[in-house]
């Protein structure tokens, strides 16, 4: 399985922008000690109304201090358009922390997937 970039669901969108948030910070900090995964990816799995409105306003700092920070603050935009207007949900079950996991890992992968489409060979 790989990233699904048309996936709504709440989880895996979360675990998603986990990964673009995480991503923005080390950007911005290259030499950080701990990252927001050392210190909020358990409560963003379990708990995601008490973490994101944290992240998403420590990213305005994040992505103005980085080099191409417009390019996580659009990452960040597009995957808070996947999201209803609604809040973020309170707490989630242990299936959909599962997804949110899953979410986390399939856009950390995707950052480092080596773009090979100039390795084809033409039709």
């Amino acid at each position: 399985m790989a990233l699904n970039e048309q996936s709504t669901n709440p989880p895996y969108v979360l675990g998603r922008l986990f990964a673009v948030l995480e991503k923005a910070q080390v950007e911005a900090i290259p030499n950080i000690s701990a990252t927001i995964k050392d210190r909020y990816f358990t409560s963003a799995c379990a708990t995601p109304a008490s973490v994101f409105p944290v992240l998403l306003r420590m990213a305005h700092h994040w992505t103005s201090k980085a080099d191409y920070g417009y390019v996580s603050e659009r990452r960040i935009q597009d995957l808070m358009n996947l999201l209803d207007a609604e809040p973020f949900p309170t707490r989630f079950t242990l299936d959909e922390q599962g997804v949110f996991i899953l979410g986390y890992y399939h856009q950390r992968a995707a950052f480092y997937q080596k773009d090979d489409s100039n390795n084809r060979p033409q039709d």
